[in-house]
């Protein structure tokens, strides 16, 4: 990545302003795309804001999303007790090896009405039936935000289901974007060490993000760790049914397909693609000052 510090902050704070998300200076450090010694004199392409004795470095006239962002905190830290305590509930289920949380509550910047989206990882060849019975305990439990839900204030969005032998993301999602999904995602518990498989699996985040590689995957192993215990024999009984519940799903989502992707041992849904809105924001602010995209975007 042939750029210069200074670009480097500029394009690091750029991106982070996508979603009015000022970051302090150690923060940029964190999260330098493509990795930084140190931090240069910030210079007129970027200005700081103090707030409660902590400085946030935010591009020019946009300090007011400093105040945004202490407030989105104060919402945030209601969601984590919430996605905590329901959480716990899918321990039970014999084929879950992780439960983490990502989009904005990963990073404490979620708005009041916002759901909270959840990222799974399952035993290998038991992805659908897992999905199945995440999906009735959520339902059981009144909290999953359904496609047409009109509030989905602290929904559970159920976004993203992987198995443990497809870790990786698709090749062409290796992007600046998808390197902070996984970096930011913060898991709640894992089986068997996943967690760290899910990392290593996904090594290529560190050509965007080493910094936050790095730090993650030295304290991998010090998520809460959940046995299985007299809970394994049926993980037996799910593979089973895992064609049929395969099948079903399939069967009922043909006729609802939107932006689901589904491919061997990944099944994901988005509304929305992200990556797509995200990309254009994050150009057009690198644009205004003279720094090309794919200098940071894109893996090369």
């Amino acid at each position: 990545m042939n750029v210069s510090r200074t670009q480097k902050v500029i394009a690091t704070v750029a991106y982070a302003d996508v979603f009015t998300y000022p970051l302090t200076r150690d923060e940029i450090s964190y999260w330098a795309i493509g990795g930084m010694s140190r931090m240069p004199a910030p210079g007129r392409s970027v200005e700081t804001t103090e707030y409660n004795g902590t400085e946030y470095v935010h591009l020019p006239g946009r300090g007011r999303a400093v105040w945004q962002r202490v407030k989105k905190k104060a919402i945030a830290a209601h969601k984590w007790h919430r996605i905590y305590h329901v959480m716990n509930h899918f321990r039970f289920i014999p084929t879950l090896l992780l439960v983490g949380v990502t989009g904005g509550l990963a990073v404490d910047n979620a708005k009041e009405e916002d759901d909270i989206d959840v990222f799974f990882i399952s035993r290998k060849h038991t992805v659908w039936v897992t999905r199945m019975i995440v999906t009735l305990v959520a339902e059981g439990l009144g909290i999953r935000r359904r496609p047409n839900d009109g509030s989905v204030a602290d929904k559970i969005c159920l976004n993203m289901f992987m198995s443990e032998d497809a870790l990786e993301l698709p090749e062409n999602e290796h992007d600046l974007f998808a390197a902070h999904e996984v970096l930011q995602m913060v898991p709640l518990w894992q089986r068997e060490g996943v967690y760290r498989k899910f990392l290593s699996a996904n090594r290529w985040v560190n050509y965007f993000l080493p910094r936050a590689f790095r730090e993650r995957m030295s304290v991998a192993d010090q998520v809460s760790s959940v046995p299985a215990g007299f809970l394994i024999p049926l993980v037996v009984v799910c593979r089973l049914l895992e064609p049929l519940a395969k099948y079903v799903q399939l069967w009922y989502m043909n006729r609802r397909r939107t932006n689901e992707i589904i491919r061997a041992g990944m099944i994901r849904f988005h509304p929305r693609d992200a990556r797509l809105w995200v990309r254009e924001k994050f150009e057009s602010r690198l644009k205004l000052r003279h720094i090309p995209l794919d200098k940071f975007f894109y893996h090369r």
